[in-house]
């Protein structure tokens, strides 16, 4: 069979991976073409500068097959030479403390997804944990208002509801909620509700389907034929053009990373998260989603869903990139 991906656009909109030349040469082989890769969670404004300057080595020990995407031209050279685009994002905007200017700083480095919050309260806005949602705050809206200027993408998607909205509302540029499924799917704190949906794409916003068991239906033994007929029930809903894929997809960490990625350094008890069997592990991927060249495996199901090619193909990769098209710096 040839290879589908092998003249298209392919990229996923979010992993979380402890990387490595296994790791690269996985979705290097299995034909991706940029991924948005969290560099960040918790760690304060020099953890953060030193995080991207571990992505710089890792970019230079693997610049045969990897490089650095700072727009879309970038990704599209990528693709001619034949390497995969990597796009820095933060899952938190904890980096920026209560610091306006490092916003530009950040971006001068390569950063170009941000979120607002993971899960809780920020100086910025309100975290999907949190009892009740602040919203956006003033520095949230100065912040959002930066991020703007720049064309550094506003990511909503550990936000709580009202400041999804609110952020959808304030930013004069589209919003991403780069991983999470909508809550018809999996009733979970992290899935989206119509409402913010609709108004999410009603200012050309964009959603990054998720693979993270818990985001799933039935989780790690979600079916691949559930997560198509997902999608298709959702581009009924919201369109096509609105769609991609951000798997969140996390590999090759021992198990008390995922411990840290929901304490932090926030809390001395033990926060479990979404786990109702209060687990301190991973968990399991669906089998049809283990690595991240098994994104094959939803084109598969596309096809076997009736779903045509060319729709498949821009929610594999053509949507997100024209998304970042319109909204990079």
């Amino acid at each position: 069979m040839k290879n589908p991906f092998k003249d298209n656009i392919i990229i996923d909109g979010l992993q979380y991976c402890n990387w490595n030349r296994n790791l690269f040469e996985d979705v290097w082989k299995g034909g991706l073409t940029a991924i948005h890769v969290t560099t960040v969670y918790w760690e304060n404004t020099k953890e953060s500068f030193n995080k991207l300057k571990e992505w710089e080595s890792l970019l230079l020990q693997n610049n045969d097959i990897i490089c650095h995407a700072k727009n879309t031209q970038d990704i599209l050279q990528a693709k001619k030479n034949n390497k995969v685009a990597i796009i820095f994002g933060f899952q938190n905007s904890a980096p920026i403390a209560n610091d306006i200017f490092l916003v530009e700083k950040f971006f001068s480095k390569g950063l170009r997804f941000m979120q607002l919050t993971y899960n809780n309260q920020t100086a910025l806005a309100g975290g999907c944990y949190e009892p009740n949602d602040s919203g956006v705050s003033r520095f949230g809206h100065a912040v959002i208002e930066e991020m703007n200027r720049l064309g550094m993408i506003i990511d909503l998607s550990h936000a709580g509801k009202k400041t999804c909205l609110e952020a959808i509302k304030v930013s004069s540029r589209p919003v991403a909620i780069s991983h999470a499924n909508p809550l018809f799917f999996h009733n979970s704190i992290r899935n989206i509700d119509e409402e913010v949906l609709k108004a999410l794409v009603k200012k050309d916003g964009f959603i990054g389907l998720s693979l993270y068991p818990y985001h799933l239906k039935n989780h790690g033994d979600c079916k691949l034929e559930d997560f198509c007929e997902m999608i298709n029930q959702l581009v009924n809903m919201i369109g096509i053009e609105h769609i991609g894929i951000g798997s969140d997809l996390c590999k090759n960490w021992n198990d008390d990373v995922v411990l840290w990625m929901r304490n932090g350094k926030w809390t001395k008890k033990t926060d479990y998260g979404e786990s109702k069997t209060k687990s301190s592990s991973w968990p399991k991927q669906p089998s049809w989603f283990e690595k991240g060249s098994d994104i094959i495996n939803i084109y598969k199901g596309l096809i076997k869903s009736g779903m045509k090619e060319n729709n498949i193909n821009k929610i594999l990769g053509y949507n997100w990139l024209n998304f970042m098209k319109q909204n990079f710096g």
